[in-house]
């Protein structure tokens, strides 16, 4: 994260602007049209912010200038973080208790949705933005708080990637002591947290995975060392498996020749599983302290989802 970081800044004073603007319209479903001059002022200065940093992220991100040097924040940039990050699907909260919204569209924003499209297929907000830029005369019941709010949502989102900050949990799987708001005063960003962890898999993803900004995951080194000891588990289990499955089969079937009438390959793969299962639960006792000292020894972290799963 850049230090100097003017654009949060930038964002933290338009919220303050528009939470006073909230002191003096009540914001809420009925009056989410209602528009004004200032309105329109602070949606332009908020999308004037998006280009700006959309661009500085491109370039970030490995993005390419053009040979005329005419970089487009919509079509280039933000396509661009598209592709790597899915923003289309990133879902934001309303949750400042000056805005008093009931309607989900209202609570719940996909600000980002189209974004990086142009014209009439653009998100409703750009589209506004070019409307006024260009005739705000014409235009200026377009600058209203629906497209203000969603603008700024979209901002919100562009400032978290760019600052890329990760928050130590330790123990706190689950992420209760996570503050959702991330230094925002009107919104608050989807958390994914999936406690399966697999000697196979670093992540273990929900179906709402592409719709969260932050994910809770265990940090490398302490996932790791769970997924070693599991591994070396599963190593011994397969041994032993090996070591004594043609004679333990050949045993069991023995043992059930007057059962029931079961085909013979089926016979043989239920032995095979419960023999597998068996030694699974012998191999999980014998190495229990070792499983418990890796799992007591896990820490937690909330990380920037950057689609990295």
């Amino acid at each position: 994260m850049n230090s100097n970081n003017l654009y949060w800044s930038v964002f933290q004073n338009l919220e303050k602007e528009i939470i006073n603007l909230s002191n003096q319209i009540h914001f809420d479903d009925t009056q989410i049209e209602i528009y004004s001059i200032k309105i329109s002022e602070l949606l332009i200065r908020t999308v004037v912010e998006v280009e700006s940093i959309s661009k500085e992220l491109y370039i970030i991100n490995g993005g390419l200038k053009p040979d005329n040097n005419e970089l487009f924040f919509d079509t280039d940039c933000l396509n661009l973080l598209e592709t790597k990050w899915l923003l289309s699907r990133k879902k934001i909260q309303v949750t400042s208790p000056n805005f008093y919204f009931s309607l989900e569209e209202n609570q719940v924003l996909t600000p980002l949705k189209k974004a990086n499209k142009r014209g009439s297929s653009s998100s409703d907000w750009l589209r506004a933005y070019q409307a006024i830029k260009h005739n705000r005369a014409k235009n200026l019941e377009k600058g209203n708080i629906k497209h203000l709010i969603r603008a700024l949502a979209g901002l919100y989102i562009l400032n978290l990637y760019y600052r890329d900050v990760s928050f130590k949990l330790e123990k706190d799987a689950s992420g209760t002591n996570f503050d959702t708001n991330i230094g925002s005063e009107i919104f608050s960003v989807s958390v994914h947290s999936n406690q399966t962890l697999s000697a196979e898999k670093d992540y273990e993803k929900n179906s709402d995975f592409d719709e969260c900004i932050y994910l809770i995951k265990p940090t490398d080194n302490s996932r790791t060392f769970v997924q070693n000891s599991l591994l070396t588990v599963n190593q011994k289990t397969q041994e032993r498996f090996k070591a004594n499955v043609e004679k333990e089969v050949e045993k069991r079937l023995r043992q059930q020749q007057d059962s029931e009438d079961i085909d013979i390959n089926d016979k043989i793969e239920k032995i095979i599983k419960k023999i597998q299962s068996e030694n699974l639960i012998q191999v999980a006792r014998e190495n229990g302290q070792i499983l418990q000292k890796a799992f007591d020894g896990l820490r937690y972290e909330a990380v920037l989802n950057r689609q990295q799963y």
